[in-house]
């Protein structure tokens, strides 16, 4: 009965994270759509005024502030209030509290938005009206006009969260990709109807932040009656969110701070446009990366943590931990070898036209090699921090969080002070790359400081699979390398080919000789979490 239920769980689980998936990669590839329409479109200077400092470090920042305070504490409160307290109406009587607040809070931030611009740009820049008065004047209105996004957004995060309560994934999940469809309809709408393309941007990310919340309410269509103004802040569930939520805002506003310190602060620092384009696009691409397979991962593996943490199972904990991270790293790495070496052709295939120029594919180009460098180490605290919250263990992640959120920031202020106007493609590897060395650095202080907990990824074992992966990954990268200078040197101008075709015979030919040599390293090294993923998956499709 034990295993039936076991294997009917897995089965639930594995389907809910496919679900999940799809939806994820509607959203991703919405978001790889957006940002190619806007780098043809958009001029590199509008681009860091408009998206980057506007919406991303003010209006985006704020809203994630809300949604990782929320997440990890509403749902486990709502659930048990359904399924242990009082039952559904206790737990909506809950829900019905957070919205009715947070309601009252987003539209009060969103009028100071409007009426406070120019402080809000003063304070996440370094533009004035007497240095950089168009771009000061141009943030402003954009502050101002995108100030509704917020009310949108921050509710969208709590129906998310609804939904989930009541199992249904995919539209949760689709209300993101909804959001970034409706902005890319208005954005392309203003270049066949001529209008102002910055205006109509801006009103898409609008309209499509209020439509993300419109997909969560027909998800939840047959709850609608349960939505009902009211303020309760002494019942027991709305005690319990407060306690969960006050350890983690130090951490959040910590590292909140370190996003707009490294993409606005410093890069605002000089005269020079496109900077702020080519470190967000490189970020959003390595994102991207991470948000697939990994963050999918943590999601499914969430409940057996939690599960497992409830026996007191420590060494299973340690187990699927190690297991789970030995996959992922031998996965990622090579996969970021690969991107480091084919990011110029993957740039310019995905970017290049319009005002996405050659200077702008070589500076995102460097953006992209360093960020994605993170990746491995990204994809294994996805993992840990799911196991952290399964233990409770919030003021471990808050302190670790903030002692490498500060340390990111001091290597962005060097390469400032050290690089600054001298070399600006040196000044971004240096914020790029500050970020992958800290996190990576913090991914290894979570693992130490998990081994107090469960035995995770012992020494010996650990330092010998890296090793096996680190010269497959190497061996291969080299292939890559030499291959991609015969085509450069050789094939490509002798079959006449440029541009995007060029690309996509660089990518596919580069990708092709790298594959197989790391699959063949893999073979020979004995790396099983490589040769032993046909027979897991075919088990896992029998199932």
């Amino acid at each position: 009965m034990g295993e039936n239920k076991k294997a009917s769980l897995e089965k639930s689980i594995f389907k809910a994270g496919f679900i999940v998936l799809i939806a994820h990669l509607l959203f991703k590839f919405a978001g790889l759509i957006q940002a190619k329409v806007m780098g043809h479109y958009l001029p590199q200077e509008v681009f860091d005024v408009v998206y980057v400092a506007a919406f991303e470090n003010c209006i985006f920042m704020l809203f994630l502030i809300g949604q990782e305070i929320l997440g990890p504490a509403f749902l486990p409160v709502f659930m048990r209030e359904m399924n242990e307290a009082g039952g559904e109406d206790s737990a909506w009587s809950f829900a019905n509290t957070v919205l009715t607040l947070q309601f009252i809070i987003l539209v009060a931030a969103a009028a100071i938005l409007a009426i406070f611009p120019n402080a809000f740009v003063r304070f996440f820049t370094q533009w004035t009206a007497d240095s950089d008065p168009e771009k000061f004047q141009l943030c402003a209105k954009s502050i101002r006009l995108l100030s509704p996004t917020l009310i949108g957004l921050s509710l969208g995060t709590t129906t998310y969260l609804l939904l989930n309560g009541y199992k249904r994934f995919f539209l949760a999940a689709l209300g993101d990709a909804v959001w970034k469809f409706v902005a890319i309809g208005f954005l392309v709408s203003a270049t066949i109807f001529s209008k102002d393309t910055v205006t109509m941007l801006l009103c898409g990310l609008v309209a499509g932040a209020f439509c993300k919340v419109g997909t969560h309410v027909l998800g939840l269509r047959d709850k609608v009656r349960k939505f009902r103004p009211m303020l309760d802040f002494k019942s027991p569930a709305f005690k319990s969110l407060c306690l969960l939520v006050l350890p983690l805002l130090i951490g959040i506003f910590v590292s909140r701070a370190r996003d707009i310190f490294n993409n606005v602060y410093v890069l605002s620092s000089l005269k020079e446009s496109g900077l702020m384009q080519a470190n967000s696009m490189g970020r959003k691409l390595q994102s991207t990366f991470l948000f697939l397979v990994p963050y999918t991962l943590s999601v499914v593996a969430f409940p057996y943590f939690c599960e497992l943490v409830d026996k007191n199972d420590t060494r299973k904990i340690g187990e699927l931990l190690t297991k789970f991270g030995r996959i992922l790293l031998a996965l990622f790495t090579p996969f970021a070898v690969y991107v480091a070496v084919s990011a110029a052709p993957m740039t310019s295939l995905l970017f290049k036209g319009g005002h996405f120029d050659s200077t702008a594919v070589t500076r995102t180009a460097v953006s992209l090699a360093c960020y994605t460098a993170v990746l491995p180490a990204a994809a294994l605290e996805a993992l840990f921090m799911q196991a952290f919250f399964a233990n409770r263990r919030m003021v471990s992640l808050t302190v670790i969080g903030i002692v490498f959120s500060i340390l990111s920031m001091l290597l962005s202020w060097l390469g400032m002070t050290v690089f600054g106007p001298k070399n600006s493609l040196m000044f971004l590897a240096s914020v790029a790359g500050g970020f992958a060395l800290t996190r990576s650095l913090k991914t290894v202080a979570l693992v130490q400081i998990f081994k107090q907990t469960a035995p995770v990824f012992p020494v010996a074992q650990t330092c010998g699979f890296l090793i096996r992966v680190v010269l497959a990954s190497v061996a291969a990268a080299a292939a890559g390398w030499f291959t991609g200078m015969l085509l450069n040197s050789k094939v490509l101008p002798a079959l006449h080919l440029e541009g995007r075709q060029a690309d996509i015979v660089w990518l596919g030919a580069v990708g092709a000789v790298f594959g197989v040599v790391y699959l063949a390293g893999a073979w020979l090294l004995k790396l099983d979490e490589i040769r032993g993923l046909p027979a897991l998956l075919k088990r896992r499709k029998g199932n």
